[in-house]
């Protein structure tokens, strides 16, 4: 029996000399090198001195037998910029990644002149109220209160307002990401956003197409596309031991939770324009009606916009979340939908007759009591002191 051993045998690399002198050949030679580990007795060393032309012939066939995931060793590191939020999303979605996204927490976002001006007239207006409503409250630093003004102010900014992000993935994800988009822009459609999406996959097609990674032969065979946008996604709430629960979610709020990787997201347009009102601000029906007209006046898709949202998975990985979300430093409105989520999933399973769902009940329970600072097992790095934020019921 062979001893234990690992060896390092790729790993990778931001020098640029080596990025600039890596080709798709050679990408294509290591799934050549990996598809060989599945069919011979020999070790790695003996596997990478076969000739190139009985690799590249080998890489050829998985290609077309569908093998592909001998394609998913090699990771690519894109840096990506002018990309709209929405189609950021739309890679996000799709799990086999990770991103360094520019955040609009702690940047200024950018995004038509009228929606500059207007969204810096709304950072002004939330900082204002943030500090009127708490006035005396310790964790609500002059630089927390304009991070959560930014992170509000954004509401009105479009879905395809640009931004950058580093994004990195494998080479064959790579490749499926191309195939989705040439799918989605020739998909006969009437989805008015996937319409106005259209010209912004184009040009993220092509771009993609000039890193010299995109090759014939590793696409999807399984009929995927992207999963994000659906034309209706709105199904029966269903808890147990798996879930599937519907809501109404702003752009930025769906952004936040679909970054939760092991739980599935899908939205769809809801029939009539419905917006998201701070609730900072609701209280004040001044400030609401000029909300309501800042927002409506701008994009025909301001992330501000109210959809439908599916969210899927298991119970295990909705505690994994709560455990995330359930806080005071998170969006408050992801907060809320989560402690929503919540509400209904001990409602649910404590009705069942099931015996199996009365155990998920009483684990339910051991998180209903507020903050994820009150969870079994989990102790603050940080503890805020915000007595609001602790209880779950903060406006901010």
């Amino acid at each position: 029996m062979d001893k234990l051993t690992i060896d390092v045998v790729g790993i990778t690399t931001t020098d640029k000399e080596i990025i600039k002198n890596t080709t798709l050949k050679q990408l294509e030679l290591n799934g050549g090198h990996s598809a060989n580990i599945c069919y011979t007795q020999k070790d790695y060393e003996e596997i990478i001195k076969e000739p190139e032309e009985k690799t590249l012939q080998r890489a050829e066939d998985n290609k077309g037998n569908k093998h592909h995931s001998v394609f998913g060793h090699d990771t690519v590191q894109l840096y990506i910029k002018g990309i709209p939020k929405l189609l950021v999303m739309m890679l996000n979605n799709e799990k086999e990644y990770n991103t360094s996204e520019k955040s609009g927490r702690y940047t200024i976002m950018y995004g038509a002149d009228e929606e500059n001006e207007l969204y810096n007239e709304w950072k002004e207006i939330f900082e204002r109220v943030i500090k009127e409503t708490y006035p005396n409250e310790e964790y609500l630093t002059d630089d927390m209160i304009s991070k959560k003004a930014k992170e509000n102010a954004r509401y009105l900014l479009s879905v395809f307002m640009k931004t950058k992000l580093k994004y990195s993935t494998s080479f064959r994800q790579l490749n499926y990401i191309y195939d989705f988009t040439e799918k989605m822009i020739n998909e006969p459609t009437t989805n008015p956003l996937k319409i106005a999406l259209r010209p912004y996959l184009e040009e993220f097609r092509d771009v993609l197409y000039s890193t010299g990674f995109i090759t014939k032969g590793i696409k999807d065979y399984r009929n995927r596309h992207f999963s994000l946008i659906e034309d209706d996604n709105t199904f029966d709430d269903h808890f147990s031991r798996s879930y599937s629960v519907n809501y109404d979610a702003s752009i930025p709020a769906l952004a936040d939770l679909l970054r939760h990787r092991t739980l599935d997201y899908s939205f769809s347009l809801k029939e009539k324009m419905e917006y998201f009102v701070p609730p900072i601000i609701r209280d004040k029906p001044d400030l609401v009606d000029k909300w309501l007209n800042d927002i409506s006046s701008l994009s025909d898709f301001p992330q501000g916009m109210i959809v439908n949202v599916n969210e899927t998975g298991k119970y295990e990985d909705f505690i994994l979340k709560m455990y995330e979300r359930m806080c005071t430093a998170p969006q408050l409105e992801v907060m809320q939908i989560t402690k929503e989520t919540l509400a209904k999933y001990i409602k649910a399973v404590s009705e069942s007759p099931s015996e199996n769902d009365r155990k998920i009940y009483e684990q339910l329970l051991r998180y209903n009591n507020g903050a994820r600072c009150t969870f079994p097992g989990f102790v603050c790095p940080k503890p805020c002191k915000f007595k609001e934020g602790v209880e779950l019921r903060r406006k901010i």
